[in-house]
């Protein structure tokens, strides 16, 4: 689903991404709200706007990007339809009639009975086809630039001045996604300033999926987890969950990947391992930091408020099913968030946008209103503890897990703070 990787773009792609690209349309139907959430998200980078690839051709996001385009925060947006950019007479030929493109169209680029092999995936030449289609598409834009670059010396200060940054600015949202339950954090909220402007409070992310080019799971943790240096592929044995949460991967997740490296891994290089809990791990410490100045706006926290630096904290696990006996993130889990207990009603479903095999799999968080920060030498931040509270919870049945931790901060209510 588009999210939780939407509030992660810069953990998966770096802080300094020129593309971003979409490819969720498996999971949302025809809809464009998770789409127009996860452009916004991609605006917020620090090399905005980036180039946005749409690997769909859905009438609803086709309609959303041109939307973004018209309204000047996309300026060359693509999507790619693969085997719907294709003339379907065109691969009714005979094999030696077809363009050299379109032949051996319906083979696979792996070995046969390798992962992955459903009809619903692209095969060899449709990868190829996209790659094709985007190489031209660059190269078009090459020749234009150079062209420019030719026939003026001062380019480069013409071309800042016609693409500046968006500055954080973002346009009034298309999409509705108030049933969701995390609103602000999908798409922002109407400028104090401006009510025609919209803004996006700063989201911070940590994700245990890998590979991540920063922000791991680990730089948060305080204490909780048991250490563990067997390989991720092998299985974990039960006792390493009494006294502590365990990093280690689903078995869906595991069994595909030892069947992946049979063939020699296919070029996956992707993971999705996340902690695991059950009763008897006991509590999960938490401490995330507050990332949006540049130097601490406040000499001592011993005694503020966190809702003052924070709006709300998600939590969110591993993308899969195993099952009505499985742990339930809403339910089944216990918080405290800076010191306060947060109440049941405090944990709100996020609905719609992420969402994975029609399960929802991210919780929000409010922050309790006697909530406090705590120090770490000249940085603050917000301590969480996490701990299952739901008795027969087991690894049989489906564990707890906890696969990406993001923080919304709050902009604008502290005069101390640095926007």
């Amino acid at each position: 689903p588009s999210f939780p990787y939407g509030w992660c773009l810069p953990n998966f792609l770096g802080e300094d991404a020129d593309a971003v690209s979409w490819d969720y349309g498996m999971n949302e139907g025809n809809g464009a709200a998770g789409l127009e959430s996860y452009v916004r998200q991609a605006l917020m980078m620090p090399k905005s706007p980036p180039m946005f690839i749409l690997l769909d051709m859905k009438r609803p996001r086709l309609e959303l990007l041109q939307k973004y385009v018209n309204m000047g925060f996309l300026p060359d947006p693509v999507a790619l339809g693969g085997r719907d950019a294709v003339n379907k007479k065109l691969l009714q030929l005979p094999e030696t009639d077809k363009p050299p493109g379109l032949q051996k169209w319906d083979e696979w680029g792996a070995p046969k009975g390798s992962p992955g092999q459903s009809p619903w995936h692209p095969k060899k030449m449709e990868h190829e086809l996209m790659g094709w289609m985007m190489a031209m598409h660059m190269i078009d834009a090459v020749e234009v630039a150079l062209n420019v670059m030719e026939k003026d010396p001062n380019w480069r200060e013409k071309v800042l001045q016609q693409n500046p940054s968006l500055g954080g600015e973002l346009p009034a949202p298309v999409t509705d996604v108030a049933a969701s339950g995390a609103a602000s954090i999908l798409h922002g909220a109407l400028s104090t300033d401006d009510s025609s402007k919209w803004h996006m409070n700063h989201v911070s992310c940590r994700t245990s999926f890998l590979p991540n080019m920063f922000g791991n799971f680990d730089s948060i943790i305080e204490s909780g987890v048991t250490k563990d240096e067997e390989d991720m592929l092998q299985s974990r044995d039960d006792s390493l969950f009494n006294g502590g949460w365990v990093m280690d991967v689903g078995k869906v997740e595991r069994e595909t990947k030892v069947k992946v490296q049979k063939y020699g891994g296919l070029g996956y290089i992707d993971m999705k391992t996340a902690l695991y809990g059950i009763p008897s791990s006991g509590t999960l410490k938490l401490w995330l930091p507050y990332e949006i100045s540049a130097t601490n706006p406040v000499q001592s926290s011993g005694d503020l408020l966190a809702g003052t630096y924070f709006n709300s904290v998600v939590f969110c696990e591993v993308n899969e099913k195993r099952g009505n006996k499985e742990c339930n993130m809403l339910s089944d889990l216990a918080f405290e968030v800076g010191g306060a207990a947060v109440a049941k009603a405090g944990v709100t479903q996020i609905k719609g946008v992420a969402s994975y095999l029609k399960k929802d799999i991210c919780i929000r968080l409010d922050i309790p209103k006697d909530a406090k920060l705590s120090t770490k030498g000249n940085d603050f931040g917000l301590p969480v503890d996490i701990k299952v509270s739901r008795s027969d919870v087991s690894r049989e049945n489906g564990a707890c897990s906890i696969s990406h931790v993001i923080w919304e901060h709050n902009v604008g209510k502290s005069n101390n703070l640095m926007h």
